[in-house]
C-alpha cells in the first residue's frame, strides 16, 4: 500500500504588537542591558572627566559615553567586543589592587571610563604610608645591613695579603 504525503504552507496572521522586542535602541537600555548582565559591575552614563567619582570599591566601576552607549546599543559586533572588554576589567582590577595593597598602599576608589570614541582608560585613588617612602641609596643599604650583620655577629674580618699588588686587603667572610 502506498503513502501519500503532502505539505501545506499556511500563512498565519501573526500579532506583532505583543512580540517582545529584545533589540537594544538608546542609551538607556544599552545601559540596562549591561547591569543585567554584569552583575557585579556598577555602570554609569557620563562623560568622564579628571576627579570623578563613581561606584563603590566593592565592585569593577565603568563610566560609559552616552554617545558611546548609544553605538553599541545600534551596533550588535561593536556591543560585543566591549563587552568582552568589559568583561575583562574585573581581573584587571583585582591584579590592580592586589598590587596597590603589595606596596602597602591603600586603594580608597577605581574605576574605568570609555570615552565617546571608545577609547578605554583606568583610574585609581590611594593613599600612601610616607614610612614607606623613605628610600635608601643602594650603598647606604648595603652599609646598614653590613653593620646589622657585624652587631648580630654574622661576619669576621679576615686580613690577607694581596699577591698582585702585595698590599694587605681586607676580605669579609660570612660565618657558617
Amino acid at each position: 500500500m502506498g503513502m501519500r504525503i503532502d505539505s501545506s504552507y499556511n500563512n498565519y496572521p501573526v500579532n506583532t504588537s505583543t512580540q517582545i522586542d529584545t533589540a537594544r535602541k538608546t542609551a538607556n537600555d544599552e545601559l540596562s542591558y549591561l547591569q543585567d548582565k554584569f552583575k557585579d559591575y556598577s555602570f554609569v552614563a557620563a562623560n568622564f572627566k579628571q576627579g570623578m567619582r563613581y561606584g563603590s570599591n566593592a565592585t569593577t566601576n565603568v563610566a560609559i559615553s552616552p554617545q558611546f552607549l548609544k553605538k553599541m546599543a545600534n551596533d550588535p559586533k561593536l556591543a560585543e567586543e566591549y563587552e568582552k572588554e568589559i568583561a575583562n576589567m574585573k581581573s584587571c582590577d583585582q591584579w590592580c589592587r592586589a598590587n596597590i595593597s603589595a606596596r602597602g598602599d591603600k586603594l580608597v576608589a577605581d574605576g574605568w571610563a570609555i570615552d565617546k570614541d571608545g577609547g578605554i582608560s583606568r583610574w585609581s585613588i590611594g593613599t600612601h604610608d610616607d614610612r614607606t617612602a623613605r628610600v635608601k641609596s643602594p650603598t647606604e643599604y648595603a652599609n646598614e645591613l653590613y653593620e646589622r650583620k657585624k652587631e648580630k655577629g654574622r661576619i669576621v674580618l679576615k686580613s690577607r695579603t694581596n699577591t698582585v699588588k702585595n698590599k694587605p686587603a681586607a676580605r669579609f667572610d660570612r660565618k657558617a
